[in-house]
């Protein structure tokens, strides 16, 4: 998979969700979302995009770095607090997708911002 289709790939998947339309169709039918300081696991589009939609209700004051892509990879690092208007502590992530043609396989999610999301609301996930 070259670089430039990892990028469009993942600049359509960004788009649809800033637009806030269903960024599902981007995912494959067996997609996983791993949250990995947590074990938490989440399996299916649906599943997935309601999880992903529940943990940005959490997160405030986010930022993020630019998106660097791979060969059938891309990585997504940032930060945000659990909370509006405060500024600690900060929740980090890296989130590393990989990609199985022109659709998201699995996310793999690195880092403290696992706190926001309990394993009960995985669950409902």
């Amino acid at each position: 998979m070259s670089l430039e289709q990892v990028r469009c790939t993942m600049d359509g998947y960004f788009n649809a969700m800033g637009g806030g339309d269903d960024f599902s169709k981007f995912y494959t039918a067996n997609v996983r979302w791993i949250m990995i300081e947590s074990a938490q696991e989440v399996h299916g589009p649906s599943a997935v995009r309601d999880y992903i939609l529940a943990l940005h209700g959490k997160m405030f004051g986010h930022r993020q770095r630019q998106l660097v892509v791979a060969d059938g990879h891309a990585y997504l690092e940032g930060d945000c607090v659990d909370q509006p208007d405060v500024n600690e502590p900060r929740y980090v992530y890296c989130l590393v997708y990989d990609l199985d043609g022109d659709r998201i396989r699995d996310m793999r999610c690195y880092g403290s911002i696992a706190r926001l999301m309990t394993d009960a609301q995985a669950a409902q996930s």
